[in-house]
């Protein structure tokens, strides 16, 4: 499944992307995985894992795991050269209509508590706080907040996914 809009395209991760993907990482994250850890993910049926191109360059990516009729967000991110542009609201959206046509209700993750901006962007699509993991991030032993989307079926999900994609569907129209 792709989803092209002007000079964006989000589709299925492939193994020849996980060096860009890590590359990203590496400006994002100050821990990342491995290349043989996220080539695993690439190859299992239980996780799904996305990327945002841009004009052929793959600016952020997105990855989701699958235990029963529940997902859990494992990873996003978004170049720094490629952020403040809606991207990774887009790229939420996504995330969210993937688990959708993949029968998951429910969706969680864990962000850094100080990491206001996701949780902002979280928030937008329903998400709630539920509960706190102290010391998660080992790289500086800050707590992450645990977030989850319930009912992906809720009719705001829904409008919110839609809007997402409607408004950058007209942007890209406005500026291309």
């Amino acid at each position: 499944m792709s989803m092209v809009v002007g000079e964006i395209e989000i589709r299925d991760a492939v193994e020849d992307d996980v060096g860009e993907i890590l590359s990203i990482d590496d400006l994002v994250f100050s821990t990342t995985w491995s290349p043989s850890f996220l080539r695993q993910q690439l190859c299992s049926e239980k996780y799904s894992h996305r990327v945002i191109e841009k004009v052929g360059k793959i600016v952020g990516h997105s990855g989701l795991m699958r235990l029963h009729d529940e997902g859990h967000v494992t990873t996003m991110a978004v170049s720094p050269n490629s952020q403040g542009f809606g991207l990774g609201r887009l790229l939420l959206a996504d995330l969210c209509s993937s688990a959708i046509a993949l029968s998951l209700v429910a969706i969680t993750l864990e962000v850094r508590v100080g990491n206001m901006r996701a949780q902002s962007l979280y928030k937008k699509f329903g998400f709630v706080p539920a509960g706190v993991r102290p010391n998660y991030y080992s790289d500086t032993n800050e707590d992450a907040l645990i977030m989850w989307l319930n009912d992906l079926f809720d009719e705001k999900v829904q409008e919110t996914i839609e809007e997402t994609n409607k408004k950058f569907l007209q942007a890209e129209v406005k500026n291309g």
